[in-house]
């Protein structure tokens, strides 16, 4: 693992390797973590993270980067486009405080149960497969083939039991039609109940599964935390629809942006393909 720190008027600039990603797309990709601070948006800082960033790109022969920057911080945004960053998403995260009760599900044709070795392969077709707004879907240097992959292989992750906490699939007419998998932290104190991903079958978006499965989350974990949390992008408009209309808020929003040294995206369809 590559990590390089500076500090600088209270700003924590780290940048450090992301060893999954790294793994998948076959070369370096880090990601530019910072920790806040009343100077953070402020033209020395936003400076000091331009020169960090330059100075470690230009050690590297193929790699790529990527920040989360909220998006009150104008100023570290304009830095990091001026090192070649370009913004493909802004994410926004939603929260509930956890209800003391909630609904009965409604009576419906889906239901919902942990991921069993008889939906292993249905639920990771269907994570290869659904998705078009992620970060990976929306960058032009990412092939489709490879945003794809690295879904599969997040899922593929909770499968081996290797991250998150549980992984649930909506079911219809005996075939998997849609995943949920769930992670929990604590916060500040608090406990936090997070839909770490959620995806539908293309052939069944639309439909109420979505909601059945954010349904089922809240059911599921508001005896279990303080708060439930998801994400999702902008560019996303059904599902923020969604949350909104099933109780949670707005809590905040962010940039993410991407930059890539020394490849092209045919270059990364090649490398890429062969990952495990």
């Amino acid at each position: 693992m590559v990590q390089a720190t500076t500090r600088v008027d209270n700003l924590s600039i780290l940048l450090r390797e992301d060893p999954w990603l790294s793994a998948i797309m076959g070369h370096g990709v880090f990601q530019v973590r910072s920790v806040e601070s009343p100077v953070a948006g402020s033209e020395k800082a936003a400076s000091d993270i331009l020169g960090q960033v330059q100075y470690h790109a230009a050690q590297q022969g193929v790699a790529m980067y990527y920040a989360r920057v909220d998006t009150a911080q104008v100023n570290v945004v304009r830095s990091l486009c001026a090192a070649g960053f370009y913004v493909v998403d802004v994410t926004v995260t939603f929260c509930m405080e956890a209800p003391s009760q909630v609904r009965d599900p409604a009576p419906g044709k889906v239901s919902i149960c942990p991921v069993g070795p008889e939906h292993h392969q249905g639920v990771l077709d269907i994570a290869s497969s659904c998705f078009q707004y992620s970060r990976f879907h929306l960058d032009p240097l990412v092939p489709r083939s490879v945003a794809n992959r690295i879904k599969h292989d997040w899922v593929l992750s909770y499968i081996r039991k290797q991250r998150g906490d549980e992984l649930f699939t909506a079911v219809l007419n005996g075939r998997p039609v849609g995943f949920l998998a769930a992670l929990s932290m604590e916060l500040q104190g608090r406990r936090i109940c997070v839909i770490d991903l959620i995806g539908v079958d293309t052939a069944c978006q639309n439909q109420g599964v979505g909601q059945a499965l954010t349904e089922f989350f809240i059911r599921r974990y508001h005896t279990q935390c303080d708060r439930l949390q998801i994400g999702t992008q902008a560019a996303n408009i059904p599902s923020m629809r969604l949350y909104q209309r099933l109780g949670f808020s707005v809590m905040k929003t962010q940039y993410v942006m991407h930059m890539h040294v020394g490849k092209t995206a045919a270059s990364s369809e090649a490398t890429c393909g062969s990952a495990t």
